[in-house]
């Protein structure tokens, strides 16, 4: 197939895709369809407030209280009120939360070996860094806000 020049973020945008429906699908048996990334960030930062997960996975605050509505009903986290700032609240994964969030991790790593399967360590890391610096080379533009929809998939 002919090499097609894609901007950036076009390509970004199909990995991104690529990755996700991989992922969705070896979590399929699991009795969740959704937010894997929420519950993996919470897994890996205990006890977080709820910003903190907004401003590090940039869901924006309405968004962010649906995706925890639905995580809560669902058994897999708590909110608790910071008694000192009644408008904070602290999210942990409950007993439910962590044991789906291990197998959620599980998924997540082994879906990184597979993608970079045939790439060396030191490429992957060029790789990551380069993600991160066009992340923060980002952050610097004006940008409107833009919110993706995490509908339940079919």
């Amino acid at each position: 197939m002919e090499d097609i020049k894609l901007p950036v973020g076009t390509q970004a945008f199909i990995l991104s895709k690529m990755y996700y429906g991989a992922l969705t699908k070896s979590l399929e048996n699991m009795d969740i369809e959704r937010y894997f990334s929420v519950l993996y960030f919470l897994y890996n930062n205990k006890n977080c407030c709820q910003q903190v997960v907004c401003d590090n996975l940039k869901i924006d605050k309405t968004a962010m209280v649906k995706v925890m509505d639905y995580l809560s009903k669902a058994g897999f986290v708590e909110r608790k009120t910071n008694p000192k700032d009644r408008r904070e609240h602290f999210i942990t994964l409950s007993k439910k939360g962590e044991k789906q969030t291990k197998e959620i991790v599980k998924s997540f790593n082994k879906l990184d070996e597979s993608s970079f399967n045939g790439i060396s360590i030191a490429e992957r890391k060029a790789f990551e860094k380069v993600m991160l610096k066009v992340c923060d080379n980002l952050k610097e533009l004006p940008a409107d806000h833009l919110t993706f929809n995490y509908k339940k998939s079919k």
